[in-house]
C-alpha cells in the first residue's frame, strides 16, 4: 500500500491531532495509507520511498530565525529544506502549508523573510492565474491564515496563484508541487482552536482573541477546503 505521508511540528497534542482530523475531513484522505510524522517528537530519515504525496502542516518553526531559533526548530527547518528540495527535484504531489511553503521557497533558493505577517484570522485572497487546482473558484475569496513570515514575491521557478494585500499566498512548483500560506483544511473551530492556543505566541495581541474567534465564525470560509479536496482527488488520495 503506498503512502501519503503527513507531515506535522505542533507540539500540543489536541492542535496537531485537529490538524490531522481535518485534513482527513476535507480532503476525504484515506487514513489507513497515512504515515504520520511528528517532527516535534522526533526528526526521521528522509524516504519517500512508495509515497504517493507530501501533506505538510504548520508549526511554531520559523525559516527566518537563523540566529535566534528555540530549541528544535533548527532540526525541524533542516528537515523540512531537504523535505522541498526532493518534491522539487522530483515534482512529487505536495500540498504544504505555512512551513510547508517555506520548505518549497528555500528550496528553491529563496527567503521567507520577516516583516510579512499576517494574524490568525481571515484573509481577503486574490486569483493570479488559471491553474488545476483554482479553475472556476472564485477570483477573490477568503482563506484563514496566521503567520511570523512570508514572502512579497515567488522565488525563480515558481509560479504565483494566489495572493493577499501582504504577501503571496499560494504557489505551484513544477506540476505537482504546491505551497500555500494559508491553511487549507481550517475551518472555523479549527481557528478558534489555534487563537486560544496560541494567544501569547505573538501572532496577536491576547486582548484580540474574541475579535478573532468573533471574525472568523462571521467569515466565509469554504474555497481553501476545496483546493484540498481536489488535491486529494486528483493523486487517488480519497478512501
Amino acid at each position: 500500500m503506498r503512502r501519503i505521508l503527513v507531515v506535522q511540528s505542533r507540539p500540543e497534542d489536541a492542535v496537531a491531532d485537529a490538524e490531522l482530523e481535518a485534513m482527513v475531513r476535507f480532503g476525504g484522505l484515506d487514513e489507513a495509507r497515512i504515515d504520520r510524522v511528528r517532527l516535534d517528537r522526533e526528526i526521521p530519515p528522509l524516504d519517500l520511498a512508495g509515497v504517493d504525496a507530501v501533506l505538510v502542516g504548520g508549526g511554531p518553526a520559523n525559516f527566518s530565525d537563523e540566529h535566534r531559533r528555540p530549541p528544535g526548530h533548527a532540526e525541524t527547518v533542516a528537515w523540512l529544506t531537504r523535505l522541498g528540495a526532493a518534491v522539487v527535484r522530483d515534482d512529487i504531489p505536495y500540498l504544504g502549508a505555512c512551513l510547508g511553503l517555506g520548505a518549497v521557497v528555500h528550496a528553491l533558493g529563496g527567503r521567507m523573510v520577516r516583516g510579512i505577517a499576517e494574524s490568525v484570522a481571515p484573509v481577503e485572497l486574490s486569483l493570479t492565474g488559471s491553474d488545476w487546482l483554482t479553475d472556476g473558484l472564485p477570483r477573490a475569496f477568503t482563506a484563514f491564515g496566521g503567520h511570523k513570515e512570508g514572502i512579497a514575491e515567488a522565488p525563480e521557478g515558481a509560479t504565483t496563484l494566489a495572493v493577499s494585500a501582504a504577501c503571496v499566498h499560494m504557489v505551484r512548483v513544477g506540476e505537482h508541487v504546491v505551497g500555500t500560506q494559508f491553511h487549507p483544511e481550517l475551518d472555523a473551530d479549527g481557528l478558534e482552536q489555534r487563537i486560544r492556543v496560541y494567544r501569547d505566541h505573538g501572532y496577536f495581541s491576547p486582548d484580540e482573541v474574541d475579535d478573532l474567534i468573533a471574525a472568523g465564525r462571521a467569515a466565509h470560509v469554504e474555497h481553501p477546503q476545496e483546493i484540498l479536496r481536489r488535491f486529494a482527488h486528483r493523486y487517488g488520495l480519497q478512501r
